[in-house]
């Protein structure tokens, strides 16, 4: 075993999440991609756990939990510049994963 992972556990695999949308206020497109990984059951369990409190927190710390360590800090400075990205990346993180509000719509 290596870092408490057994020796059969597969490097974690990458996702590219790609965002685009105009900037009112500075009158610029912004295109962005970041990183993700796959969330865990766990990840979807503190999710949910804590929405309900906190969606915009649950939301960030779910990014935070997947996001691809060399894209950790651009994220962050994003998420301070654009508050809202932790609600769009979620979302699309979460329908990666079969959860959607769609359903049987």
């Amino acid at each position: 075993m290596k870092n408490n992972e057994p020796e059969s556990a597969a490097p974690k695999k990458y996702a590219e999440i790609k965002h685009s949308f105009r900037d009112l206020w500075e009158d610029e497109d912004v295109d962005l991609c970041f990183r993700f990984s796959k969330p865990t059951r766990i990840d979807i369990k503190r999710l949910t756990d804590t929405a309900g409190r906190n969606p915009a927190q649950a939301a960030r710390e779910l990014l935070i939990s997947t996001i691809h360590p060399e894209d950790k800090d651009a994220l962050l400075a994003k998420l301070e510049e654009y508050p809202g990205l932790a609600t769009s990346y979620s979302t699309a993180l979460i329908k990666g994963v079969g959860i959607s509000a769609d359903l049987g719509n």
